[in-house]
């Protein structure tokens, strides 16, 4: 299986699906799993190479090389990944390699890995401990962690401080009485690394080995014709065997364990990741949902505008009409025009009441004056109390365009309120979804604290909190980066709570 990244490949050995059967498999065949971890630089491949001698009879003069080395070429034939070995400036080892040998009846299975605190930076430790934990859980079960160090360091630097918190982290509690250290470049008399610096992990002093792993560090012809060197050489290569063979029969003494631990904290970080990359998402989700609410508020207060601008369709004018009213004189009242037609009173009197005078008297009128000025004939008209009287009124009237564009503002509004409830109720149901992964994200921390009190929540988390700040900057709404940066905050208050209770464990 092959991995992109950076420009480089790197290929991830991937070893069979443990058998149930496994660990009573491996008392029978005496078979031990190791698996090496160390910071770039310190000597596990060099480990490697020293092992390969020891069970395939190397000496000083006939070296057998596994993994090849800056003055040294491969002999043996074996798989190794390492890069460009005359670049010390990152890490060789690009993947999770096992080197099997066999001595007489027993099977020790060396795990190499790739270095941690490598040069590239944390993107790249961060791959390689996926890949490390990766390979620990796949041996099934696992005989001891050897910890790889250059024991000429007189302080933890930062690359070391770093490598060390990476392991705290990552190996299970279960593990910590399987634990060696093998401190390189060094003997038992001129060691310089303080194991205070495990802590608080503590080693066994039948745990520690050292080796001064110098055979491979130039090439023959430069100590084989000194008498000194070669004598110091050869010293330092009878120690680094008899240390060899101190470890193997310590290994056999230590007994394996089961590496369901690994597994579980594999599952217990991708869900934590998973739930963290959820929250995420929900946090994106809310805040495009934010920026659509904050644009309808906007849209709502327009249209709220425009209703009340054209609330007033109604309009009021004043008028004037005619009236009717009752008077004590009598007119000339026009049945068809229905209007007084003769404008000087008279006064009332019986005849014209009477329907024959008052037929006799329109018939005159009639014949000598013709159709009334309102352009009817006398026969139109009777004699009533009546008088016409102006008035002034006021007459209040809709004005139909404004009326249409305000029924179709209180008809948006109306619209627009529902989606307001509807996106409201959606920012709500996210938070509620945000708080349930929180919840869960508390309780995952908590049972891997169980398997591992080291563990590092916030190294695990830091990445994706990165990217959530670095997307709230990218928000254009205010309010959308504010709900964003709150949530963000939440977050970072839970890592703080957790972490405050791991330094206080």
């Amino acid at each position: 299986m092959s991995f992109i990244n950076n420009k480089h490949i790197f290929t991830v050995f991937v070893m069979e699906t443990p058998n149930p059967l496994l660990s009573w498999k491996q008392d029978l065949h005496k078979e031990y799993n190791i698996i090496l971890f160390g910071e770039t630089g310190s000597g596990k491949s060099t480990l490697i190479n020293y092992l390969t001698n020891y069970f395939h009879n190397g000496t000083l003069e006939n070296l057998k090389i596994a993994i090849p080395t800056k003055h040294y070429e491969a002999t043996e034939g074996l798989q190794h990944p390492d890069d460009n070995v005359q670049d010390s400036s990152n890490g060789q080892t690009r993947a999770c390699t096992e080197y099997n040998f066999k001595k007489e009846d027993t099977t020790f299975n060396f795990i190499d890995t790739p270095g941690l605190s490598d040069s590239r930076g944390a993107a790249q430790d961060d791959f390689n401990i996926q890949q490390i934990m990766g390979a620990a859980e796949q041996s099934g079960v696992l005989t001891a962690i050897i910890l790889v160090i250059n024991g000429t360091q007189t302080r933890a630097t930062v690359t070391l401080r770093n490598t060390l918190c990476l392991l705290r982290s990552s190996i299970p509690d279960v593990f910590q009485q399987n634990l060696v250290v093998v401190l390189t470049n060094c003997s038992a008399v001129t060691v310089n690394f303080d194991l205070a610096h495990l802590e608080p992990w503590t080693i066994a002093g039948t745990n520690v080995f050292h080796m001064n792993n110098c055979a491979f560090s130039r090439p023959v012809s430069q100590w084989i014709n000194n008498e000194r060197m070669k004598k110091a050489m050869e010293h330092e290569w009878q120690c680094s065997m008899e240390t060899i063979e101190e470890l193997t029969q310590n290994l056999k003494q230590l007994g394996g364990k089961a590496t369901e631990a690994f597994k579980q904290m594999r599952l217990k970080k991708n869900l934590i990741k998973s739930q963290l990359h959820g929250i995420f998402l929900e946090v994106k989700k809310i805040q495009d949902l934010q920026n659509e609410l904050d644009f309808m508020k906007t849209t709502q207060q327009n249209i709220s505008a425009d209703i009340e601008k054209y609330s007033d369709y109604k309009r009021t004018r004043q008028v004037e009409y005619t009236e009717l009213e009752r008077s004590i004189f009598v007119r000339k009242f026009c049945v068809v025009c229905l209007t007084p037609c003769q404008d000087i009173p008279s006064s009332f009197s019986l005849p014209h009441t009477i329907p024959f005078y008052r037929d006799v008297t329109n018939l005159v009128e009639y014949i000598f004056r013709g159709k009334c000025h309102c352009g009817h004939t006398p026969f139109s008209h009777y004699d009533c109390k009546l008088q016409s009287v102006m008035k002034t009124g006021t007459v209040e009237e809709i004005v139909q365009d404004v009326k249409e564009t305000y029924d179709d503002s209180v008809s948006k509004n109306k619209a627009i309120q529902s989606k307001i409830g509807s996106l409201d109720t959606d920012i709500a149901v996210l938070g509620y979804v945000f708080d349930l992964k929180e919840a869960e994200i508390r309780e995952c921390y908590h049972e891997l604290k169980k398997l591992c009190s080291q563990f590092n929540f916030v190294h695990e988390v830091q990445g994706i909190m990165d990217d959530m700040e670095r997307d709230a900057r990218t928000l254009a709404s205010i309010a959308a980066r504010t709900d964003a940066e709150n949530r963000i905050r939440s977050i970072k208050q839970l890592v703080d709570t957790l972490s405050k209770a791991e330094m206080s464990d």
